[in-house]
């Protein structure tokens, strides 16, 4: 009864039992029994008399040679009596009369099949037409019961809409609106495959699959290409026909304020103007969430790039000058110092040179609060120092930088001196190494450090082992990771080390893909 009991509630599945019995009634059959159509083409017994149950629900088989089969295909009633046993290979010889009446919708599109049964005597051809009114009835009850399935339907999507998107929520991913779109558009249409491009003047890239076909990109829309633009430039929800009756479903995601972006599914139906209209509101409820998003982030930046410049201000005008003034005094107090009075000066140029490293250190964060920029030319003054500092003399070292940027981003530029200042300590502690190549350079997205050397190597697990011992290029990790960059170690005993750095220029949103999925 589970197939049944799905597709019509108690009440309904009850008068199609009342039907068949009123039927039976009227025709003095013994027996009968009701045969619907599903999506697929095919028939299930929905409801019967004198049936076990574990028919009911099951499938029968639209063979033409069958009666049932017969009367889907034809359109037509028939009667089975002596006289036409034989045409039916099932049917070898009578054991019982009976007769079948497709049920037809107003189309005249047959969706299921009345059958009665008796074993006294034949039916007659004057009771088709009273039989036929309880088919008309049967067909009236069918098309409610698809427009009570249809409301109701449309009543869940639109909740799930209203839950989904109810709090057009700020703090949201662009993944977690593509998410929210997929199921409410799922929940609707029954869409299972479908994918998320972000539009670009180059060509559009996905950001967001689900179960998506690896081998349909971008490329697969170009026979189309001028019905997908219009419907971008317009803005309008529109299905297209694929391939092997297919559709194509496109609902643009577009808004002034944040990235367009193109949702696409592949459904397998017509959708009908309900279905359209409600997709006009998922499209608009996700426009307007990423637009939120992208507002907050942007109102969240500006927040911060404020409170940045505050800070700044108040570091120059306050610590900034006050280890400025210190510098000064220190080094009149130094000039007042009896040469004779060695610890005394030894003590003095200690502190002038930590409060040196304090200016340094208050001139780094001010860059960083600023968020201004380094050029390529002090990068490089900056790595050739460290370079100078922590090699140890006699090692050779090879460096290869090339870097084609103007000007590198503050925290680019203060992770790589980090980064490359503790490789080389622990080169200088551990390798024992005597060549080290040092690679310096940057691709579209991203600035790459790699450092190689022929040192006695280790076994890159006791990071996480002996957290303590390597804390430094632990700490490295956790810094790159944050960053949404890569930190890859290649080291084994006796075989040098190869360290590489990948870091971003632009802070990635965690939640898009942006590689591997098409190229």
């Amino acid at each position: 009864m589970n197939s049944v009991e799905n597709l019509f509630s108690k009440n309904e599945i009850k008068t199609l039992e009342n039907i068949i019995d009123t039927a039976i009634k009227v025709s003095n059959a013994q027996t009968g029994s009701l045969l619907l159509a599903r999506n697929d083409g095919s028939l299930f017994i929905a409801a019967g008399r004198d049936l076990l149950d574990k028919y009911i629900g099951s499938r029968v088989d639209l063979d033409k040679k069958t009666v049932s089969g017969y009367v889907f295909q034809t359109g037509k009633p028939l009667i089975i009596d002596d006289n036409n046993i034989s045409q039916f290979s099932r049917r070898k010889e009578r054991k019982s009369y009976s007769i079948s009446l497709p049920i037809k919708k107003t189309t005249n599109q047959v969706v299921g099949i009345l059958n009665l049964n008796r074993t006294d005597k034949s039916f007659e051809k004057k009771s088709i037409p009273q039989l036929e009114a309880f088919t008309t009835n049967i067909a009236i009850l069918l098309e409610e019961n698809n427009l009570r399935q249809d409301r109701e339907r449309i009543i869940i999507v639109l909740s799930e809409i209203i839950e989904l998107f109810s709090s057009l929520c700020c703090n949201d991913t662009f993944n977690a609106v593509f998410e929210k779109t997929y199921y409410a558009v799922k929940i609707l249409t029954g869409v299972k495959k479908a994918s998320v491009f972000r539009l670009s003047k180059k060509r559009p890239y996905f950001v967001f699959t689900k179960e998506w076909p690896r081998k349909m990109n971008w490329r697969t829309f170009d026979s189309i290409s001028q019905q997908v633009q219009d419907l971008i430039d317009h803005k309008k929800v529109t299905l297209i026909s694929g391939k092997a009756k297919t559709q194509l479903l496109f609902i643009p995601l577009i808004s002034d304020n944040h990235p367009p972006f193109l949702f696409i599914g592949i459904l397998n139906k017509e959708i009908d103007i309900i279905d359209y209209l409600v997709l006009s509101i998922i499209e608009n409820m996700g426009s307007s969430t990423l637009e939120n998003i992208t507002l907050f982030k942007n109102s969240k930046k500006l927040t911060q790039e404020k409170e940045r410049n505050r800070l700044a201000r108040e570091l120059h005008d306050g610590l900034a000058q006050i280890l400025a003034s210190t510098q000064i005094y220190l080094h009149f107090l130094e000039n007042m110092v009896s040469k004779e009075n060695q610890n005394e000066i030894e003590i003095l140029k200690k502190i002038k040179s930590l409060n040196t490293l304090g200016i340094e250190e208050s001139r780094f964060i001010l860059s960083e609060l600023k968020g201004k920029p380094i050029t390529a030319s002090q990068f490089k003054e900056k790595i050739d120092e460290i370079i100078g500092l922590f090699i140890v003399p006699g090692n050779k070292i090879h460096i290869n930088y090339q870097v084609e940027l103007e000007e590198i981003p503050y925290r680019i530029y203060k992770m790589f001196l980090k980064i490359l200042q503790e490789i080389l300590s622990n080169i200088q502690k551990h390798a024992q190494a005597s060549l080290i190549n040092i690679h310096i350079t940057n691709s579209k997205r991203q600035m790459i450090l790699s450092v190689e050397d022929n040192g006695i190597g280790f076994d890159p697990q006791i990071i996480d082992e002996k957290g303590a011992e390597h804390f430094g290029l632990q700490n490295l990790q956790e810094r790159v990771r944050i960053l949404k960059g890569k930190f890859i170690i290649d080291s084994k005993s006796g075989r040098g080390t190869k360290i590489m750095v990948k870091i971003p220029y632009e802070e990635n949103d965690s939640s898009i893909v942006w590689e591997g999925l098409e190229k």
